[in-house]
């Protein structure tokens, strides 16, 4: 419960947070959705690892700068958590454009807080 507090918290501080959030936060489950998959569908037998096209397609386009690098070079998990690491780059990424100026206002739960403060404050 903490957790879903402090995050809302920190959506509102954007003026679109929760509009970046819905965008950034699928793309990343589907980053790890799609992980998982190529990682159980590779160990089964008969696989020729083709299954790994989903997670290429997945991060791309910066998934695309690896062709070019020696992957056959790596072993398969390395390049497997290279692969997520960039699609988890790109969900920050689309937060970070998608959320907006940061609002000037302090979020809900501050002004609470401050509240509080004033209302002693007379009195001491």
């Amino acid at each position: 419960m903490r957790l879903s507090h402090a995050m809302a918290r920190h959506v509102s501080r954007y003026d679109r947070g929760a509009f970046a959030l819905s965008i950034a936060g699928p793309y990343a489950l589907i980053v790890i959705a799609a992980t998982v998959y190529v990682e159980i569908a590779t160990h089964q037998p008969g696989s020729q690892g083709l299954e790994a096209i989903v997670l290429f397609a997945v991060t791309s386009p910066l998934s695309q700068f690896f062709m070019f690098l020696p992957v056959d070079l790596l072993p398969s998990t390395l390049a497997l958590l290279t692969y997520t690491a960039t699609g988890l780059f790109q969900a920050w990424l689309l937060w970070l454009i998608a959320r907006g100026r940061k609002k000037t206002t302090p979020p809900a739960g501050a002004l609470r807080f401050q509240d509080a403060r004033e209302e002693q404050e007379p009195g001491s």
